[in-house]
């Protein structure tokens, strides 16, 4: 087993990406080129040398192939990189239920493939321990929260409500893609089914406890065709 101190990491990177396929048509979403670069080289160089990091897992699923064609054997990563793939869409909840046995410390990390935050992971960390929820967030302010939805804390830090998407919603915190969870909370996901962990999971695990964690650092998302773009103009433009 790995050393308590270390966090196993869970990448989703399965999702269809309907909505990219129009300026990205022939790579899975996470591998879509930003800045010469597959979007998923930017999550894994950040994971890259932290030492809390124990094996990073990516759950793959549609154009599998590509990813594991890519990132299968890769050595130069200071974590080990496995793979686990669904063989039918499961959702978000459903593949990081089944990427669960290829992980086996006491909590595990759970970035969105598709997005990107700079955050002080030590700080996540430390205040998910401290609080002792069963699953933190990180969240970030943004101008428009409809697209993403908006999550509501009350004065502890702790998340109250999650509101629903919506064309317009004003400014507010919105989920960043990336929870830390105990691992008992995610072995009650039931196994093989589908799933979706921000629909179906997260508002029932408000009354365990949920911690939100705001970071002012970049949030990058590529979701959307507009979003890709910009995450193309900004990261160019801090490579320059």
């Amino acid at each position: 087993m790995s050393s308590p101190s270390k966090i196993d990491v869970v990448i989703l990177a399965g999702g269809l990406g309907t909505r990219l396929r129009e300026v990205v048509p022939d790579v899975p979403k996470p591998m879509a080129p930003v800045a010469g670069r597959p979007f998923l080289d930017i999550l894994l160089g950040d994971l890259d040398g932290k030492p809390w990091v124990g094996k990073v897992v990516l759950a793959v699923g549609h154009m599998a192939g590509q990813i594991i064609g890519a990132y299968g054997g890769r050595k130069e990563y200071s974590f080990d990189l496995l793979f686990s793939c669904e063989e039918e869409p499961l959702g978000t909840a459903g593949a990081v239920r089944l990427a669960l046995d290829r992980t086996e410390t006491p909590e595990v990390l759970v970035l969105n493939g598709d997005s990107f935050v700079e955050v002080d992971w030590k700080e996540f960390i430390d205040m998910h321990r401290s609080r002792g929820y069963p699953m933190s967030l990180v969240l970030r302010q943004v101008d428009e929260a409809g697209r993403y939805g908006r999550v509501v804390l009350d004065d502890r830090g702790r998340a109250i409500r999650f509101e629903e998407k919506r064309e317009s919603a004003g400014p507010g915190l919105v989920n960043a893609g990336a929870y830390l969870f105990d691992r008992r909370l995610l072995a009650g996901i039931p196994a093989g089914r589908k799933i979706s962990l921000e629909v179906d999971l997260m508002p029932g695990f408000l009354k365990e406890g949920v911690g939100g964690v705001v970071t002012e650092g970049k949030f990058i998302d590529i979701g959307l065709p507009e979003s890709y773009r910009y995450a193309q103009r900004y990261l160019e433009d801090k490579a320059q």
